[in-house]
């Protein structure tokens, strides 16, 4: 029902008097990932990974099986941050902050109605906000393990930062977000499902073309590129003004799009 993927593990510095590392617990469709970041260094010091089949019908296993197999969650930490990676989500201009129940309702009007949902907004940069929901189950169970768990959404750690014209990547197991810039504008954010090599280009380049930009003036930036797995991305790069992978030292290059905090 669940088993653990990858483990890499650097030095813990946090102890009860002195807690120097945050954690990062992020959500996806089929699996949690943990990351460790040093507050003071600002570097990334340990990453596990665990999935649970897809069989599975709730988290619990999951989070009962991490609890007895994971080597992070015995440490001290600042602070824990919650943070749901999926793509029941918008961006909005609507100040949602103390009107939770607009923000359900325009959230409701993109991605449909559900019940045993919680709606989480945050501010994103002075004018937007993201809006997102979370299932009443997932919130209760995390919450369980980790009560002092602050929730974020895995977009909120991207947007808003200063960027030009890009087109950005973010690769994940079974889905990769296309999030595009122009001029330091937001023109598209949206999560898409792994498909095969044609379907992926096709994605990205028909987000492009409802985005309205031109191609041959953008960086295509990418996180979590594997070379020989997600070819499409060497296909759909002569289509941009240039490429970019991003690289992280500590970690298999597949784990990048997990270090952004």
């Amino acid at each position: 029902m669940a088993k653990k993927k990858i483990g890499f593990y650097g030095k813990l510095e946090s102890t009860a008097n002195n807690k120097a590392e945050n954690l990062y617990i992020i959500v996806n469709k089929f699996s949690i990932v943990f990351v460790v970041k040093h507050i003071v260094k600002n570097e990334f010091v340990s990453v596990e990974h665990f999935e649970q089949t897809e069989e599975a019908s709730s988290w619990s296993p999951l989070l009962a099986y991490l609890q007895n197999n994971s080597s992070l969650l015995q440490n001290y930490y600042k602070d824990i941050f919650l943070v749901m990676n999926g793509n029941r989500l918008i961006l909005s201009q609507t100040d949602a902050k103390d009107n939770l129940i607009a923000a359900a309702h325009e959230l409701e009007l993109v991605h449909g109605h559900k019940l045993d949902e919680e709606i989480y907004t945050s501010a994103v940069g002075k004018k937007h906000f993201l809006i997102y929901g979370i299932a009443d189950e997932l919130i209760a169970i995390l919450n369980r393990y980790f009560p002092s768990g602050k929730w974020q959404h895995y977009a909120s750690y991207f947007l808003g930062n200063v960027i030009d014209n890009e087109v950005q990547l973010r690769i994940f197991e079974d889905c990769f977000i296309v999030y595009i810039v122009e001029k330091g504008i937001t023109k598209l954010l949206n999560y898409y499902p792994i498909d095969g090599e044609d379907q992926n280009i096709y994605t990205l380049l028909n987000s492009c073309i409802n985005a309205g930009i031109d191609t041959n003036t953008f960086l295509l930036k990418v996180w979590g590129y594997e070379e020989g797995k997600h070819s499409f991305i060497t296909k759909a790069s002569p289509y941009f003004a240039a490429k970019q992978i991003i690289q992280i030292e500590q970690v298999p290059n597949a784990y990048s799009s997990y270090f952004i905090f």
